[in-house]
């Protein structure tokens, strides 16, 4: 039997990423760890608009 997965409930974990990453990259280049979270998030956003608009 085939089970159907709501994939809206796992788009937070889109965020969680960007925001990781951003965070961390930020970090790593200048030290502004505001600025990449905030990039993170956006980056995260658009992902998950990709890859979500590709499911349908």
């Amino acid at each position: 039997m085939e089970q159907e997965i709501d994939q809206q409930d796992y788009n937070w974990v889109y965020y969680v990423v960007g925001l990781s990453a951003g965070i961390l990259t930020g970090f790593a280049v200048e030290g502004h760890v505001i600025l990449g979270a905030v990039l993170g998030l956006l980056f995260g956003g658009l992902a998950k608009f990709v890859i979500n608009k590709s499911r349908d």
